[in-house]
């Protein structure tokens, strides 16, 4: 559908490569378009003055004199409020949303200042293999390595949902010792963006331990780090933008330091990234249906 009506805008050949044309035209993906309009309906809901008859249904923004309907929301029990679907749960739930944060601008995405152009040979990414025991054997080795030198650090990071509550757990290992570990829980956030946030904040802990040198991050969604180096526009610009830079900082401090990201998927039983597994899965999560903690 986009593609005819660039075609038709631009008065172009049907031969003519669709990516520029949209780029021409100024048209953004049709996924990207939708979630415009759907965040646009969010924050209509969101600007109804308190007075308004929906703020009877409605838990957040209502004030307290105002007195509540019988069918609100408030009055659900949780199971009932985690099984209904309609637009007006749907705008109440999301008052603590995360909206899309681009960033096209950000110093980090221009031409030749990208961090894979600026450092190519300080990131490196290792897909599993198609051999479960070489992937193991190789993953051994990397925990070997690391238990005899003191300037490499592991970190092991995991994200689950359950209850519409996303949780990442991220382990850091050094000298073959867990020395750090932490959670974070936000709802109505995608693992996506939830392992981002994890990764960023593994690294920000990593550059901080005295004489680290290597980083080395398993995780089971390569697919996930590897946005962290995309300079196209996408739904997580801002995390890949703050994490580029903290990794352009690192980088500066000696010529040595780098950074590995290996892929470990959860069915393969991995004994380190297991033990993240079952931690992220076994943490108790409240139906909070709606919330505004993240």
């Amino acid at each position: 559908m986009q593609c005819r009506a660039a075609i038709w805008i631009t008065g172009t050949f049907h031969t003519s490569p669709m990516e520029s044309i949209k780029a021409i035209t100024g048209l953004i993906p049709i996924h990207l378009h939708l979630k415009k309009l759907y965040n646009r309906f969010l924050l209509r809901g969101f600007l109804l003055p308190l007075n308004h008859i929906i703020k009877l249904f409605t838990i957040h923004d209502n004030p307290q004199s105002l007195i509540k309907h019988r069918t609100s929301l408030i009055k659900l029990t949780s199971k009932q409020a985690l099984h209904l679907k309609s637009p007006l749960a749907n705008m109440d739930n999301r008052c603590n949303e995360f909206f899309s944060a681009f960033s096209p601008l950000d110093k980090e995405f221009s031409p030749g200042n990208h961090l894979c152009d600026s450092f190519p040979d300080r990131v490196s990414f290792y897909p599993r293999s198609q051999d479960v025991k070489v992937q193991i054997h190789k993953l051994n080795n990397v925990v070997i390595t690391s238990s005899s030198d003191p300037s490499l650090c592991i970190i092991i990071l995991d994200a689950s949902i359950k209850n519409y509550i996303v949780t990442s757990i991220l382990h850091i290992y050094s000298f073959n010792q867990l020395i750090i570990k932490t959670y974070h829980q936000a709802i109505n956030v995608s693992t996506t963006k939830v392992e981002l946030f994890a990764i960023r904040c593994g690294i920000n802990q990593a550059v901080g331990i005295l004489n680290i040198k290597q980083i080395i991050i398993i995780t089971d969604s390569l697919h996930t780090a590897k946005r962290i180096f995309n300079s196209s526009s996408h739904l997580y610009q801002l995390q890949s933008a703050t994490i580029s830079h903290e990794l352009r900082e690192f980088f500066h401090k000696g010529i040595n330091n780098s950074i590995e990201f290996w892929d470990c998927p959860c069915k393969e039983n991995w004994y380190l990234h297991s033990v993240v597994d079952k931690d992220s899965k076994s943490l108790t999560t409240s139906a909070c249906f709606p919330s505004m903690s993240s």
